[in-house]
């Protein structure tokens, strides 16, 4: 999983140039940054993300469910991660809990 860091370890070019080179693509190898971003198309669509939208994704990926733990995972405070809840479930990123 990527850390729930403001910064992005890979320049987003940097990663565009390795994909348009075959060799540097093989180098690579096949399971270039499938792990944790979902391969590099994710891993551009991510780094161009807001940082409070990426973290709180990747802190409900790792397990977060609440806006309290993701608040404590993120440094986010609560409004914010309400916030970005509610956006990565209007684009079906993440399934919020409907409360009855």
């Amino acid at each position: 999983m990527p850390e729930l860091h403001e910064r992005i370890p890979v320049d987003p070019r940097v990663v565009e140039r390795i994909m348009r080179s075959p060799s540097m693509a093989a180098e690579q190898g096949s399971g270039f940054l499938q792990n944790s971003w979902g391969g590099p198309a994710g891993y551009q669509y991510w780094a161009k993300q807001p940082v409070g939208k990426r973290v709180t994704y990747f802190a409900v990926i790792e397990g977060g469910s609440t806006s309290s733990e993701i608040s404590g995972m993120t440094g986010l405070s609560e409004p914010e991660v309400d916030k970005w809840l509610g956006s990565l479930d209007k684009e079906g990123l993440v399934q919020l809990e409907k409360s009855a």
